[in-house]
């Protein structure tokens, strides 16, 4: 009888839930299968669409040549969709045919696992208001197939007696044309029903889903609320037991005495056995006899420091009579008979681990993990001693950057890369020793601090980096078989030189950089007359300028006009939107003296949406100008096409803005999108997608990148200036642009032609074929003006 009511208990609770999960599976079971076969429509109408195109394209090339390989590939490329359609007829057919419906679909390339579904999908949902709408636009195709097979036997009787002249040609191609409009209307007509019923199954199995959802997460609620309601009254029942066996209960962690009224030990665990008495039984002996407790506690973490609360723990020493000590805790409470001392019960905690683990933990905050140097933050702090102690204590810093631990670290992967790191700073570790601290800054960074009483000079810390370089490029790192030499760049600074910590650390972190800029493996001192540490130190200075300039507005746009080289492209100019910048006195400052420190050190995607932003509130105010401007031209630099939330950026401002993406072309170097090409497709890819279009700029500065010109959706080329501005006087440079823009015509891509500097180049230009031109032949670039402004003007 108990098992029954248990067993009944138990499915009250598990039956409900078992219901709805069993009802979920099925519903995700039914609707994985609606999903896989609309699925397998999608895939059939691309190979049915693509059948037909292919057919097109063969009979139009068959018409033009009259080779008969095309009128045999026609037939193949025909044979597909009239698959289809012999499998629809089946179909639609009294009774069952869905083996000779099996045989259209596989023969028209589906997939045998497809197949099943386009029948059952097809069966079943073809009354369905959007897929009837779609079988529809396939049915009515039918008669537009056979008008192409018509045309091809008339085409072929007609091309096998006469050569194709342009007047048959002519005739043929508006015939063929006329059923491929007709055709790819039906295709995308479709297409478009068959998205609309897959969205609408999707809208009602998500419905369907939530409702089911909802129930179970109401009888999930339920059932817990009881569960919670049952654990509530069993705490409250146990709560009074527990209040008895506390005192009991907290004496089982760790070592445990109680003392008898003349305090002798009455009773001792095993733990306090094994701390004390080397574990025996000392029950009856004197506890002053086997330990002593020191006099002055240090009070920590376990009792604050104005607490007289002697119950509380306390940190003490445990002196045993071997004169071996323990760091503890002693936690003391007295018992207490008719009102009389009976004796006491003592909790002594071992703290060893505790201390163990503070001294750890401070170790840990001071060093690298990895290497067991010191870390960036105690680097700093030395530093901040050293650079406070007295003027008369020289002291020097370097930084050290390993060149070839990258090539490490991709080629054989992180614990090799780890393992490098190790060797590289067991060897600093022994060509310093105790002369100076060696710190891992982070990466494959490490830094050296060189102190001495000031009888030392710089020059003896210019000989021990030179030292440390020779060491490390004369060690050799080995990975499962493979070598590799490694070396290192190292900037050096003289701590008198600089003016803090921060100063000292950057002017080391230039140091560093041009010595890796001026081929590596070498030690860079730096010094205040060197120019080149100053042209760096500048642009660094310019971080804070470039980000001064836009929180006080001082960046403005210019735009220069892209104009129409041939009559068919005229009236739809252009103009591109050029950055400036506006110095503390008002005065121009030329886009490479900021743009390169900008780039360098990651400014470049802030300054991008800055001009995207304005550029987009310029296009904005003029959509209505009686002088129309077909598109705007807006540089990118590479480090926004790496950035994943700039079209979301974008997107955004077209929200805020009212007026076509079309009007927006963002321009983009060759190189930038070369190197990072994967990232470019895909962020063009999504912006043209929402009606942009894109420019390669500085195309042809390096000839092997055409081969990637296919791979990239871009729909205007501009030719780098340096081969326009030579054309007149360099064949070479003449046949580059000519090659270039053939190649652009081939892929139905336009081509701008920049630096244009005189009208005998535009005509030069003219004859190649090049569609646009830029340069001060045609204008040069002018601040841009708003509509207002230019009313005033």
């Amino acid at each position: 009888m108990f098992f029954s009511f248990r067993s009944w208990s138990l499915w009250r609770v598990v039956g409900p839930l078992l219901a709805i999960v069993l009802l979920l599976g099925g519903l995700s079971a039914g609707s994985l299968q609606v999903m896989s076969a609309v699925r397998a429509y999608v895939a059939g109408e691309s190979l049915w669409s693509k059948g037909q195109k292919d057919a097109i394209h063969d009979l139009q090339i068959y018409v033009s040549t009259g080779a008969p390989l095309y009128l045999q590939k026609f037939d193949a490329a025909i044979a597909v969709p009239l698959a289809d359609r012999t499998a629809r007829l089946a179909l639609e057919a009294p009774g069952n045919n869905d083996a000779v419906a099996r045989a259209g679909f596989a023969k028209a390339g589906n997939h045998d696992d497809d197949i099943g579904g386009l029948i059952w999908l097809f069966k079943y949902f073809r009354t369905m208001h959007h897929v009837a709408g779609a079988v529809t636009a396939w049915r009515n195709s039918d008669a537009l197939l056979d008008q192409l097979i018509e045309i091809r036997n008339e085409a072929a009787n007609d091309v096998a007696l006469h050569d194709p002249s342009a007047a048959t040609i002519k005739h043929w191609a508006e015939r063929i044309g006329a059923v491929d409009a007709a055709l790819s209307t039906l295709a995308v007509d479709f297409s478009d029903h068959l998205g609309k019923a897959s969205r609408q199954v999707s809208a009602l199995l998500l419905l369907v889903n939530l409702v089911i959802a909802a129930c179970l997460a109401g009888i999930v609620l339920f059932h817990t609320r009881r569960m919670l309601w049952r654990r509530w009254l069993a705490e409250t029942a146990l709560a009074v037991e527990k209040e008895r066996a506390q005192l009991t209960l907290a004496s089982i962690g760790d070592a445990v005495i109680v003392t008898t009224q003349d305090d002798r030990v009455g009773y001792m665990n095993g733990a306090a056995q094994r701390l004390i008495a080397s574990g025996q039984d000392v029950t009856g002996w004197q506890l002053s006899s086997l330990f002593n407790i020191a006099e002055q506690p240090v009070r920590g973490s376990f009792q604050s420091a104005d607490s007289d609360d002697e119950s509380r723990p306390q940190q003490r020493l445990l002196v045993r009579p071997d004169h071996s000590s323990v760091p503890v805790s002693v936690v003391e409470t007295p018992i207490v008979h008719a009102g009389e001392p009976a004796g006491r019960v003592m909790i002594i905690h071992d703290m060893t681990a505790e201390r163990r683990l503070v001294e750890e933990l401070a170790w840990a905050a001071s060093h690298d993990a990895l290497t067991g140097l010191a870390n960036r933050r105690q680097f700093e702090f030395e530093l901040h001693r050293a650079m406070s102690g007295s003027p008369a204590t020289g002291a020097d810093l370097m930084l050290i950057d390993l060149d070839q631990f990258k090539i490490v670290n991709d080629t054989c992967g992180h614990m090799a890369g780890d393992r490098l790191l190790k060797q590289v700073a067991r060897l600093l570790a022994a060509e310093v020793g105790g002369s100076g601290l060696v710190a891992r800054l982070g990466g494959d960074e490490f830094g050296i601090l060189l102190q001495d009483d000031g009888s030392a000079t710089h020059d003896v810390a210019a000989d021990v980096a030179e030292r440390i370089r020779a060491v490390i490029e004369q060690s050799n790192f080995v990975h499962e078989g493979s070598s590799f030499r490694i070396s290192a760049s190292i900037g050096l600074v003289a701590l008198a030189d600089s003016a803090g910590v921060q100063d000292a650390l950057r002017l080391a972190d230039v140091a560093c950089f041009l010595a890796k800029d001026k081929g590596r493996n070498r030690v860079q001192e730096h010094r205040p007359s060197d120019t080149g540490m100053a042209v760096r130190v500048a642009e660094m200075s310019w971080v804070n300028r470039i980000r001064k300039g836009l929180d006080e507005g001082r960046f403005c746009l210019y735009e220069q006009e892209i104009r129409p080289i041939n009559g068919a492209l005229k009236g739809n100019e252009r103009r591109e939107l050029l950055l400036r910048l506006r110095d503390e006195s008002g005065a121009l400052v030329p886009p490479g003296s900021f743009l390169p420190a900008a780039e360098r050190y990651g400014l470049m995607p802030l300054i991008d949406r800055w001009v995207v932003r304005r550029a987009f509130e310029i296009i904005a105010e003029r959509k209505h100008h009686s002088r129309r401007i077909a598109s705007y031209a807006i540089n990118l630099s590479g480090a926004t096409i790496g950035d994943s939330d700039f079209v979301d950026f974008v997107a955004e401002l077209f929200a805020q803005h009212d007026f076509s993406p079309a009007l927006v072309c963002f321009e983009i170097t060759e190189t930038s999108a070369i190197s990072n090409l994967d990232e470019a497709q895909t962020f063009i890819a999504r912006l043209r997608k929402i009606g942009c279009s894109f420019s390669l700029d500085d195309f042809g500065t390096g000839m092997s990148s055409i081969a990637y010109l296919k791979h990239l959706p871009v729909d205007t080329i501009k030719i780098d200036g340096s081969f326009v501005k030579e054309i007149l006087n360099s064949k070479v440079d003449r046949a580059m642009v000519e090659m270039i823009t053939k190649t652009a015509k081939i892929m139905q891509k336009q081509v701008v032609a920049e630096f244009v500097e005189s009208l005998a180049i535009l005509d030069e230009l003219r004859q190649i074929g090049v569609d646009y031109a830029q340069g001060y032949a045609i204008g040069k670039p002018v601040p841009v003006l708003t509509l207002r402004e230019e009313k005033i003007a």
